[in-house]
């Protein structure tokens, strides 16, 4: 259900890629856990095993799960569709309240089919329209079929590199659609913007990593992949605290 004009409360969804990055969050007050695996390539689909644990050890919070299986695009073949829809049946059973997931044609337009496969395979749970709608060529073309398909929610930087650079199309995007879906304003978001976001969005929904680095543990001289040697980002406790304080009603 789209937020209304009346609803004072304002939420904070925090996403995540581990079990020390979920247990901050919720310890920090988030409202709901948008679930992923591999952030660093902008959220991948988390497996089942993590999801269940996950329900088990916080059977309260809300967890919706990115449907993704790869990085890059959005322009997905059949077989990587096929492979969208199993994983929301089995994600379904582990736990999730609601996924996250997008798809678009090869001329940057949303694609219906495929995404009225994964809002159908996922009922009767409510799916979220993700950063897809941010190299959409028409946002609002696709916004508004996104709608038509049955999203009850679209996660955006107003087609810029970060919220507060894409903010005029957020405001706009608030302004025109707040009673048909729920905007929710991400990328880049952290305590020391949200404030403003606010001010300027009138969005009821804000989304985050609140993630900081943390060492890594040392590999020797053996690495299993490109990203080995980077910093592990885990979700700061004491940001998501700062973020649900200044998002509180004052």
């Amino acid at each position: 259900m789209a937020a209304e004009e009346t609803n004072k409360h304002i939420n904070l969804e925090i996403c995540i890629d581990n079990m020390e990055s979920a247990e901050n969050a919720v310890a920090g007050g988030a409202d709901r856990l948008e679930v992923c695996s591999s952030l660093q390539l902008g959220g991948l689909t988390p497996s089942v095993g993590f999801v269940s644990v996950l329900r088990d050890k916080f059977p309260d919070i809300p967890l919706y799960c990115m449907i993704r299986q790869r990085g890059g695009n959005f322009v997905y073949r059949d077989d990587e569709m096929c492979a969208h829809t199993e994983d929301v049946e089995w994600l379904k059973r582990a736990g999730a309240t609601g996924f996250v997931f997008g798809a678009l044609t090869s001329t940057g337009a949303l694609d219906r089919t495929a995404c009225q496969s994964v809002i159908e395979t996922a009922r009767p749970l409510p799916v979220t329209f993700h950063r897809a709608i941010d190299v959409a060529i028409d946002w609002k073309n696709c916004l508004e079929e996104a709608i038509e398909v049955g999203f009850k929610a679209v996660l955006t930087s107003g087609q810029e590199p970060t919220a507060l650079d894409g903010v005029y199309i957020i405001r706009e995007m608030q302004e025109v659609y707040k009673h048909k879906i729920d905007i929710l304003a991400g990328c880049g978001v952290n305590s020391s913007n949200v404030a403003n976001l606010v001010d300027w969005t009138k969005c009821h929904w804000y989304h985050a990593s609140a993630a900081v680095p943390k060492k890594n543990v040392s590999m020797n001289k053996v690495s299993m992949g490109k990203q080995d040697n980077q910093p592990i980002r885990v979700t700061s406790l004491e940001e998501v605290k700062m973020l649900k304080e200044t998002l509180a009603p004052s």
